[in-house]
């Protein structure tokens, strides 16, 4: 049996106040200054300033004899009490737990362009809104797979109710969207038809853990394309999944297309993983997870942990995947799209680049894109302000850093999670995979 554990919210690093508005005592009746709210009762004014410029603004009225503050944000002093968030290794290694502190994507929606969302879980989803089946669009787009659930139960699973596990932007809603079918397959013309659902039907954020095989080097469609430039035009985030070919120069298609987010997936131990895509068009990595290791020694295979139904059945499955890592940016883009700290999909992937954690080469690599996505980072990030590099040392050029764990940088063959047991290396004595164990 599964078993609770209960884990403290981080603490922040410095206080933390809402973006573009400042408090000022009593009514504001410069008609140069825009007044956002006025409180009759305590006699507040809250006033709209450039983001950025909080506490500057906030000195000049106190400069002018008024009682000025940033409006500091306050929470619930919680602890999620989901009892199986303790399998849900993703959230610390994204560190989700501070992220909630700041916002928990509330106001935002988000649409999963999938195989649909089953209904009648004991977990489920907290706010769904425009369900919307492209085959049959006077019925429910029931999932008949469970991809699509599990997707989007890490974007909006129901958090901090007793049951089950967590999701990322758990203040979201989702809008299921039916284009692939029951066996997960679709076609470009059900995607586009979706697409236009999702904009038009006020979606923030658009979730595609699907596209066409790397293998094809396809980075646009005369039929996909005008959808994706119409979402992006309307300002709504796309976000894709890169792809499981294991491909090291190409990723699938749309992730290829220039205005989505393109995702591919980390581990347990923040690696990018052997199945996902990587190329010139990659963006960002998040936790698709491993189902065929059991690193962190929780009993479970490393992959994500959701709330999906599979063959009539309900349950708690761990899948992995770009799939699974794609929801996660998504999820932190309708976060970032609540809090204030970004308002376009431009800002939106700065933001999260800018604030991603390196995990090979200093910036941009092809193997990570710009980095593994950091909630709490990201919601704190302000334009012009960049997170310093992190130190990476990969003198063997095998993509893995010296202080990401590769024990031997001299050897190419030799990093965490190598080939322990066949191929070049194989049964001769050396430690390939770095966990201690020879050939094992």
């Amino acid at each position: 049996m599964l078993v609770s554990l209960s884990l403290p919210l981080a603490a922040t690093a410095n206080i933390q106040y809402r973006s573009a508005e400042i408090v000022v005592a009593g009514p504001v009746t410069d008609s140069s200054v825009n007044v956002l709210a006025y409180y009759p009762k305590s006699k507040l004014s809250i006033v709209s300033v450039t983001r950025g410029k909080e506490l500057e603004k906030a000195k000049e009225m106190r400069l002018k004899g008024r009682l000025a503050h940033v409006n500091v944000l306050v929470n619930k002093f919680a602890i999620s009490n989901d009892p199986y968030l303790s399998y849900q290794w993703n959230w610390q290694n994204i560190e989700a737990f501070s992220g909630w502190d700041v916002n928990i994507g509330g106001t935002s929606t988000v649409a999963v362009l999938d195989t649909g969302l089953a209904g009648g879980g004991s977990d489920g989803i907290g706010c769904v809104v425009a369900p919307y089946n492209v085959y049959d669009p006077t019925i429910y787009p029931e999932d008949g797979d469970g991809h699509g659930t599990h997707v989007s139960g890490t974007i909006a699973q129901s958090t901090n109710n007793g049951i089950g596990v967590a999701g990322l932007a758990y203040g979201a809603c989702i809008m299921p969207v039916k284009v692939l079918d029951d066996s997960g397959s679709g076609n470009m013309a059900a995607i586009v038809e979706g697409i236009y659902h999702a904009v038009d039907s006020g979606a923030d954020v658009i979730n595609l853990s699907l596209g066409v095989s790397a293998r094809y080097r396809i980075t646009s469609d005369p039929i996909l394309d005008p959808a994706l430039d119409y979402a992006a035009s309307k300002g709504v985030v796309v976000v894709a999944a890169s792809g499981n070919d294991g491909s090291r120069r190409n990723i699938s298609y749309p992730a290829s297309h220039s205005s989505v987010i393109a995702v591919g997936a980390t581990d347990a131990n923040d690696q990018v993983t052997r199945y996902s895509n990587r190329g010139d068009m990659l963006d960002l990595v998040a936790p698709g997870g491993d189902t065929s290791v059991d690193s962190n020694g929780d009993g479970y295979a490393d992959g994500i942990l959701q709330e999906t139904k599979i063959g009539g059945s309900w349950g708690y499955y761990f899948f992995q995947g770009t799939s699974m890592a794609t929801p996660h940016v998504a999820a932190l883009s309708a976060m970032l799209i609540s809090n204030g700290t970004a308002s376009t999909p431009m800002d939106v992937k700065t933001a999260m680049q800018q604030s991603a954690k390196d995990l090979y080469d200093a910036g941009w690599d092809k193997a990570s894109g710009s980095g593994l996505i950091n909630v709490s980072a990201a919601l704190n990030w302000q334009p012009g302000v960049v997170n310093p590099p992190s130190m990476c040392t990969d003198v063997d050029g095998d993509g893995v850093c010296v202080e990401a764990g590769d024990c031997d940088d001299n050897d190419a063959s030799v990093y965490p999670n190598a080939n322990d047991t066949r191929g070049k290396k194989g049964r001769d004595g050396i430690d390939n995979d770095c966990n201690g164990i020879v050939d094992g």
